[in-house]
């Protein structure tokens, strides 16, 4: 589906759409009849698993139907619900939450949510994915370039857990409509290698969604995660010379003092994320180089083959080879 045609086929009615029109009480959908419920805090909500439509993908897509809601349910799945135009009002654990055009939400699984009435001109599309798909597998599809992305990726997960959701505005020069467009048109009318497409776009996207989280957090006064990223950017910088006592030094601070605010707010030690990193260069090399194991484990600061083979298996559970192989299979 070619770019200029997606707005008259997502505006285009469905089957659903056309029956919700045309029934002046708003009722719902006949489907709601199939649809498991549970009990959450003593009410009734319906339970969406999406599991056939898991059954071959990474990426659920779909576009809501208008003239109608949709009532408090929970998921099994994480969801971004945009709104690719109009508005959309939901109600979120009991908190009522209006989106405009442009904005997105990432909502935590389990989390009791419902849409109100849904107009003519109020396209919203959702996204739904497997919650081991957005962590451990984003972190090998974002290219293990670096543990601010780790970070950043942990943080913002454990943050729509902890919140439920995470509301992100829309921001001038997003590239976010466009990435959504795309995987809208690769999903509904799919050709060769579409869910690869997909794949790399839900890459994207969620590099744009880590942008506005960082810069959301940093604009609203988290001076600790503006503090994090600057030691982490600093570890990045110079992970093959950092150790503790330089690192306290450039910030000022006394390595006691780094080494418990570097453990509590990231959950790893500051020579653990040394480590870390140089395994992220070591993966570099592998995927884009031919260099010999030995000569990636000289530029990463391991003079001891041995040592480095070590490191590197207890992180990725596979020798260096093991990994090159992967990734130049093209698997993960």
């Amino acid at each position: 589906m070619r770019l200029e045609e997606l707005d008259e086929f997502l505006f285009r009615y469905t089957e659903s759409e056309k029956r919700h029109r045309l029934t002046k009480l708003h009722v719902l959908s006949k489907r709601y009849d199939t649809i498991p419920k549970t009990l959450f805090h003593g009410r009734e909500v319906y339970v969406f698993s999406f599991n056939k439509l898991f059954e071959n993908k990474y990426v659920c897509v779909n576009k809501e139907s208008r003239f109608t809601w949709i009532p408090e349910h929970i998921h099994t799945v994480i969801e971004f619900l945009y709104v690719y135009r109009g508005s959309c009002v939901q109600v979120i654990g009991g908190q009522r939450v209006v989106m405009e055009q442009g904005d997105i939400c990432m909502l935590d699984t389990d989390v009791p949510h419902s849409i109100e009435y849904l107009g003519e001109e109020d396209i919203i599309i959702t996204i739904e994915m497997r919650k081991e798909y957005l962590t451990q597998g984003f972190m090998i599809r974002l290219g293990d370039d670096g543990i601010i992305n780790r970070f950043l990726v942990n943080t913002l997960s454990m943050n729509a857990a902890h919140d439920q959701y995470l509301l992100f505005e829309r921001q001038e020069g997003s590239e976010i409509h466009g990435i959504i467009q795309h995987i809208l048109c690769e999903y509904y009318e799919p050709g060769i290698c579409s869910e690869k497409m997909i794949d790399a776009y839900m890459v994207l996207l969620f590099c744009e969604i880590m942008r506005r989280y960082r810069d959301q957090r940093f604009q609203s006064g988290h001076e600790n995660i503006r503090q994090v990223m600057e030691i982490l950017e600093y570890i990045e910088r110079n992970c093959l010379t950092a150790t503790l006592k330089s690192a306290a030094a450039y910030f000022g601070f006394h390595p006691n003092y780094l080494s418990s605010y570097v453990r509590k707010h990231t959950g790893q030690t500051f020579k653990e994320l040394v480590i870390l990193q140089r395994m992220y260069q070591a993966c570099f090399y592998l995927s884009n180089t031919e260099l010999p194991v030995y000569e990636i484990a000289d530029k990463v600061g391991y003079e001891i083959l041995g040592f480095f083979y070590k490191k590197f298996e207890g992180i990725y559970k596979m020798t260096p080879q093991g990994y090159r192989n992967l990734k130049t299979d093209g698997v993960g």
